[in-house]
């Protein structure tokens, strides 16, 4: 009686599980990605006393859920749930890291979609969009210098909560982005804030060409405190990017511009940075990529700090790539990174504030610091 009872309850799980596929279509997708790398640093630098290191880092490594629903009619809902997953973590440290891209959202074949969460705005996407190296991640990804305000703070490379957005269906290869950071932390005591956030991006992508202009405003009218980018009370920042990329063959050739600008009680100031990058396949299966960036000194006005200049830093990345199948790579990457003499005063702090490598950051700046890494690592998509 028993193995019957057992029997006809998995027999009802999977009609269960025959009736959910049928009504909606789920993907489970991921990517495992670690790299060894060799960090070297030199210039003053009071915070870490600039050291030599080696490390494991787990590169963009992430486990997602995405699926849709037909709704009819050219409709259907959609979602994503992503998260970290952190590879190279003890014991005391959860596999689980912190969210990615997350939403849920309706979208039309004739109108485009709508979705709400947590997920990236159009500046950051089209800065991926012209990286050169591997998931855009580790110590050889673009977003080191971009938006960055001469190392005073970052807003427009990460991820946005409390988002909203819609995206316009494609248009000849054209396709529009609007998004919106709703004010959820609003509070109008004499001490509060009010922080939102819109961006805006169009771009191009039809055959060997892609192009794409974005900008992005933060409004941060906050009652105490510096804000975002330390220029005072009552701080707006904004960001603008145009980039494009041109495919040719077994080459490709990228660059972006972008200008970074934040007004305050305390500061006027402006921003100009800019990159190059291409890739070259020298095989079937591998190929050689490289990119420089540029951080142009401050402009503008800031109090108590007559003088803006040597507050850029300059960065640059060779590599190889390797694919042993559709899903596994290998890679290798070198990149060098180095702050101007100036960059940790101005930026409000010697030793603690500048520039970094971006998602594969060593938590070291500051005057005149020095970064270099040799990185290798092994990356599986599934």
């Amino acid at each position: 009686m028993q193995k019957k009872l057992i029997a006809l309850a998995i027999a009802s799980l999977a009609g269960l599980s025959g009736t959910a596929s049928a009504q909606s279509n789920v993907t489970v997708y991921g990517l495992a990605y670690a790299s060894y790398d060799f960090i070297n640093v030199s210039g003053s630098n009071a915070a870490r006393g600039a050291p030599n290191y080696n490390r494991v880092t787990s590169n963009a490594s992430r486990l997602g859920f995405k699926g849709a629903e037909d709704l009819g009619n050219g409709l259907s809902a959609v979602f994503q749930y992503e998260t970290k997953i952190i590879l190279d973590g003890g014991e005391s440290t959860n596999l689980f890291g912190s969210a990615r891209d997350s939403f849920v959202g309706l979208k039309s074949n004739d109108l485009g979609t709508v979705k709400l969460g947590y997920f990236s705005g159009p500046n950051r996407n089209l800065l991926s969009k012209v990286d050169v190296v591997a998931y855009s991640e580790g110590v050889g990804d673009n977003t080191a210098l971009l938006g960055k305000l001469g190392g005073r703070g970052k807003y427009f490379d990460d991820r946005y909560a409390n988002s909203i957005a819609y995206v316009s269906p494609k248009f000849s290869g054209f396709e529009a982005t609007v998004q919106y950071q709703a004010n959820e932390n609003k509070d109008d005591t004499a001490t509060g804030t009010n922080t939102s956030l819109v961006e805006l991006g169009l771009t191009y992508d039809n055959g060997p060409l892609f192009a794409g202009l974005t900008h992005g405003k933060l409004s941060e009218k906050n009652k105490t405190g510096n804000g975002t980018f330390v220029t005072g009370l009552d701080s707006d920042a904004t960001e603008t990017r145009l980039a494009g990329m041109y495919t040719f063959g077994d080459a490709s050739i990228r660059a972006i511009i972008g200008h970074t600008k934040a007004d305050g009680s305390t500061a006027n100031l402006k921003q100009n940075v800019w990159g190059i990058g291409g890739t070259y396949k020298v095989t079937a299966n591998g190929k050689v990529l490289a990119q420089y960036y540029r951080a142009n000194d401050l402009s503008g006005s800031l109090t108590g700090q007559p003088n803006l200049s040597d507050t850029g830093a300059k960065f640059w990345v060779l590599g190889y790539e390797h694919s042993l199948s559709k899903r596994t790579t290998l890679t290798a990457h070198y990149a060098y990174l180095k702050n101007d003499s100036r960059t940790g005063t101005v930026a409000g702090n010697i030793s603690t504030k500048g520039y970094d490598f971006g998602d594969g950051k060593t938590g070291i700046t500051g005057n005149d610091t020095k970064l270099s890494a040799l990185t290798f690592g092994i990356a599986h998509a599934f």
